[in-house]
């Protein structure tokens, strides 16, 4: 077979630095993810809480300032303490802080689902295809195509928990029209921030260690279910049987809600509120059933906590855990491809 040599061809195209090769990989990943219809209809329905959150920091932002806009809803405001109608400014963080709080309870739902559906093709289809010899075939180190990979599902997660954060600031900030709330919620900016970094960097180290164990996309997404719900069902059946203090850790979301508190300062604006008679025994929901336990405990006689108030045990515990957690799913993605760069 005769051989054809064309010489020497100059290529025209724009040259990047090494240290943003993995930057194709996740732009190219995130361009094929959008193709999918349930990824899109996760992101656009994510708008929705901070939508609620914005709008009630505008409404809170005209309740300080006594406007007039807020005629017709001074019917609904009439139930308040005094101390609260009095004075809005004093409380503006702790209001801040429950409603950020608030928000995240909710907003946590789609980081989760939007993992689910990025998340399992990232490197199991590479295993199934033999694709991984391709990547490293290139100028690309195994470092960089895990950070790559790692970029796509960081990218959709930060876009549904960042994003809304400095969104809801900014508006909060142009209805307050004052400039202090940048100094009075400067914690609840801080913290809100790292939550939402730690929610991107935890969940998709998981799921990109659980997409290098199977070449089955299916069994990884069965893997990402079975630790997000079955380590929420065994927390809540050890709290109800044992009922020690660790039992929480066993849940991954609580974990994450932990430490939430942490950053936000949650308890302090709980316990503020809770002080003012904002929240009463007859306005909480009532306790999911618990069954009884046989031997008395000195604690049952200890006035029972709101199951909607923040958690008192330590916040290193949580953090102990995620970082665990992290740098398991470290380990697992150096061993498990190490030995996968050959075509089989």
């Amino acid at each position: 077979m005769p051989i054809f040599d064309q010489g020497y061809q100059h290529w025209d195209g724009r040259l990047s630095g090494q240290a943003t090769r993995w930057v194709a990989i996740a732009r190219r990943g995130v361009t094929v993810a959008m193709g999918n219809r349930w990824t899109r209809l996760t992101v656009l329905s994510a708008l929705g809480p901070p939508i609620l959150l914005a709008l009630f920091l505008v409404f809170w932002g005209l309740f300080e300032q006594k406007s007039s806009f807020l005629t017709p809803f001074l019917i609904f405001l009439d139930n308040l303490p005094e101390e609260l109608k009095n004075g809005p400014r004093g409380f503006r963080t702790t209001i801040w802080t429950l409603a950020f709080r608030q928000f995240f309870e909710v907003q946590l739902v789609f980081p989760m689902i939007l993992t689910l559906l990025v998340g399992p093709d990232l490197i199991s289809q590479d295993l199934r295809f033999n694709a991984i010899p391709l990547y490293l075939s290139r100028p690309v180190r195994r470092f960089e195509y895990f950070l790559g990979k790692l970029g796509i599902i960081a990218a959709y997660l930060a876009a549904v928990t960042i994003g809304p954060v400095l969104l809801a600031f900014a508006v909060g900030y142009a209805f307050s029209l004052d400039f202090h709330v940048v100094l009075d919620t400067a914690r609840v900016l801080t913290g809100s921030l790292a939550y939402a970094a730690i929610v991107t960097a935890s969940a998709s180290l998981l799921m990109l260690a659980f997409s290098s164990l199977s070449r089955n996309s299916r069994y990884v997404a069965a893997m990402w279910l079975g630790f997000w719900f079955v380590s929420s069902i065994a927390s809540g059946i050890l709290q109800s049987t044992v009922g020690a203090e660790w039992c929480p850790l066993v849940s991954y979301r609580t974990n994450l809600d932990r430490i939430r508190d942490a950053l936000l300062d949650s308890e302090t604006s709980w316990d503020r509120m809770t002080s003012l008679g904002q929240v009463s025994p007859r306005s909480l929901p009532m306790r999911p059933f618990q069954p009884r336990r046989r031997h008395h405990r000195a604690d049952d006689e200890a006035p029972r906590r709101s199951p909607w108030a923040p958690r008192t045990y330590p916040w290193e515990w949580s953090a102990a855990v995620l970082a665990a957690l992290a740098a398991a799913s470290l380990l697992v993605l150096t061993t498990r491809v190490r030995g996968l760069d050959r075509l089989r």
